[in-house]
């Protein structure tokens, strides 16, 4: 797992489904980041066990390479494993068959990256996807931490409370500033808060409210029917309802439509963006949608429909960022349209939510993680001297270090001319996409043995960035480098360095009156993130 010195196409597999079961949130994130990979001139290749026809379609017309994991051409000899659990279901063909055959799909790919986005996917699958890869890296796009993943790198972009995973991984990108968006909506952002708050200050009696109900492609609960009774019975609005083509209350849908003239359908509809930033209310779901109408700052009624949104329903609650409501209260008619109606004659509630959502996500989600695909470990070079006297002479960089002292730019200049030649170290600039962001550097204490120091240099960096960059650093050294182990030496009150250090599995050596000494070994490492997946 070693970044390119250079940024160069990269091949990218993601391994996603969709169906009535899983809904259609997974698949419609995991285009989002297809779509921002595609237009940065990666290449992609989407795996699916479970795809409807529409969503085919779909990724024919974008263009898009995808592979479809046949069920009817599994081996008999081979014994099937099934998928345990609350998602075990989730899984149309035994998760080891299903590993293989994406294995196999791949050998030609030769990824850069495997993403996948499934809840009944772990480490047994990577176990076995990985075969033939290398040193391929995976991202796992998962909310849940029940299970242990066996990718390196987790996305889990529905937490707006940071806590503590449960399971381990290298690294986490983690909150809504890495949901992923298509980027319609960052591109509609501004025109639809400014619109809204305009509209919100409007007479309400002098035009017609515009309801959006979305809970989703699909609609297991089978609420639809429920929502569209209540709002369709309050005066003076207009009504626009998405689901899809495959959804479990489609037909009774279509027959309620034909009731009411000031309500439209919208059918297999991927981007909705159009149509949330002319809605004044919202009345959806927890799901990806919620990153959605955020982003727009569309006040939203959101329902809890899965168990996998409770958490972050109560904490959009608890931030007062939409109106929770339960499904039991959904399908009580008369309270539901209480509800509704009192919001829509409450213009300054309306604005406090649109003001709290419209904080949460500015909709750039999928471009803050294609640049971490896009990571970089480059040697230093000698057009790098400013930036990085600048960076080490920052207050945040020196109080961490054992020499703490300003450097001046003859001492600066006499060190990076050293480093274009010296073999006796490894001095390193870390970037994501186009941004350099930190260093990262080693000296030799023998042919397999190095100590090792780093720094963040941006200020304007996301949580985690830190584990990032080291991430790529050890496996380099490790697995790129044949480096067998590693030293480090940390201030006694440098306490977030010593926190880092363990979670990548150093362990305390001895200490002086104000430092301490750490190591890891390649043994140590490859058993702290690699021992169930090799």
């Amino acid at each position: 797992m070693r970044p390119s010195l250079k940024r160069k196409p990269l091949n990218i597999a993601i391994r996603v489904d969709a169906n009535d079961q899983i809904g259609g949130g997974h698949f419609r994130r995991c285009l989002s980041l297809a779509e921002e990979l595609k237009s940065r001139g990666h290449e992609i290749l989407i795996i699916s066990a479970s795809l409807p026809i529409k969503f085919q379609q779909i990724l024919r017309h974008l263009s898009f390479a995808y592979e479809l994991l046949d069920s009817s051409e599994i081996d008999k000899d081979l014994p099937a494993q099934k998928m345990e659990g609350e998602y075990g279901k989730w899984l149309s063909i035994p998760i080891n068959v299903d590993a293989q055959k994406t294995n196999a799909l791949l050998k030609n790919f030769n990824p850069h990256w495997v993403v996948f986005d499934n809840y009944a996917l772990d480490f047994k699958w990577v176990k076995l996807v990985k075969k033939n890869l290398k040193r391929t890296p995976f991202l796992a796009i998962d909310d849940l931490d029940n299970r242990y993943l066996g990718a390196e790198f987790v996305l889990d972009q529905t937490s707006l409370i940071k806590k503590k995973k449960r399971h381990r991984s290298m690294a986490i990108l983690e909150g809504p500033n890495f949901t992923l968006l298509t980027k319609s909506y960052n591109e509609l952002r501004q025109k639809s808060i400014s619109e809204r708050t305009k509209r919100l200050n409007e007479n309400f009696d002098l035009r017609k409210f515009s309801i959006l109900i979305s809970v989703g492609m699909y609609d297991p609960k089978r609420i639809l029917p429920h929502l569209l009774k209540a709002t369709a019975r309050i005066e003076n609005v207009k009504i626009d309802v998405t689901t899809s083509s495959n959804s479990q209350t489609i037909s009774e849908m279509k027959k309620l439509i034909k009731k009411y003239s000031n309500v439209s359908l919208h059918l297999d509809k991927i981007d909705i963006s159009d149509l949330m930033v002319t809605a004044d209310l919202c009345i959806g779901a927890s799901g990806m949608s919620v990153w959605e109408r955020s982003c727009l700052g569309l006040p939203t009624i959101t329902i809890a429909i899965a168990q996998n949104q409770r958490i972050l329903t109560r904490e959009l609650n608890q931030m007062a960022a939409a109106k929770v409501l339960t499904l039991t209260q959904i399908r009580r008619t008369d309270y539901l349209f209480d509800e509704i109606k009192k919001l829509k004659n409450s213009p300054e509630e309306l604005k406090k939510l649109s003001k709290k959502s419209q904080n949460l996500c500015d909709g750039l989600g999928a471009k803050r993680v294609v640049r971490f695909l896009e990571a970089n470990l480059r040697p230093v070079q000698i057009a790098d001297s400013a930036k990085l006297l600048n960076w080490r002479n920052k207050l945040h960089v020196r109080e961490g270090s054992l020499n703490q002292k300003v450097i001046s730019k003859k001492e600066h200049l006499i060190w990076i001319e050293k480093t274009q030649n010296d073999k006796k170290g490894i001095w390193l600039i870390y970037s994501e996409g186009d941004i350099n962001i930190g260093h990262c550097s080693c000296k030799f204490l023998s042919k397999s043995t190095v100590d090792w120091s780093f720094y963040i240099g941006e200020n304007d960096v996301w949580k985690g960035t830190g584990k990032r960059m080291l991430s790529f650093f050890l496996n380099d050294l490790f697995f790129g480098r044949d480096i067998e182990k590693i030293y480090a030496k940390i201030l006694r009150q440098n306490l977030k360095s010593q926190e880092i250090h363990k979670h990548f599995g150093f362990t305390y050596e001895n200490g002086e009156k104000n430092s301490l000494m750490y190591s890891l070994s390649k043994r140590k490492f490859k058993s702290h993130f690699y021992s169930l997946t090799e």
